[in-house]
């Protein structure tokens, strides 16, 4: 289990560093409320990477290869879900703007101004104010 957790370390290391969690707090600073927004993104995503980790250690701990010459079962499966996302990013890659045309914003980057931690409510009535 050792040597798994030792050439996985790379792989989890890229993910942890990846531009997208990067460039997501960028721009968060630059909204209104950044000061709180990029925290919250940043503690939101290593919580869900670590997440993640945990129930890889899980299923990896149960998940045993087979001797004979064929792989098991969940390595195929594994194989073909990752050959449709293949081909779901291949589709996306084609759709992308060419020249001079200037490409959608996408929905996500939209919605960062709105986001943010949910505000604390105020008092029930307003003669507490």
């Amino acid at each position: 289990m050792g040597d798994a957790i030792g050439q996985m370390l790379p792989v989890a290391a890229g993910v942890a560093i990846s531009p997208i969690p990067i460039v997501a707090v960028v721009l968060m600073l630059v909204t209104p409320r950044g000061r709180v927004n990029g925290p919250a993104f940043l503690l939101g995503w290593w919580v869900g990477v670590a997440v993640v980790g945990a129930i890889v250690l899980v299923v990896a701990d149960g998940a045993e290869a087979t001797d004979q010459g064929e792989p098991a079962t969940w390595v195929s499966v594994l194989e073909l879900i990752l050959g449709v996302l293949l081909l779901v990013a291949l589709k996306q890659w084609r759709g992308r703007p060419h020249g001079d045309e200037e490409p959608e914003t996408p929905k996500w980057m939209q919605t960062l101004e709105a986001s943010g931690l949910p505000r604390r409510p105020g008092p029930a009535c307003s003669c507490l104010r």
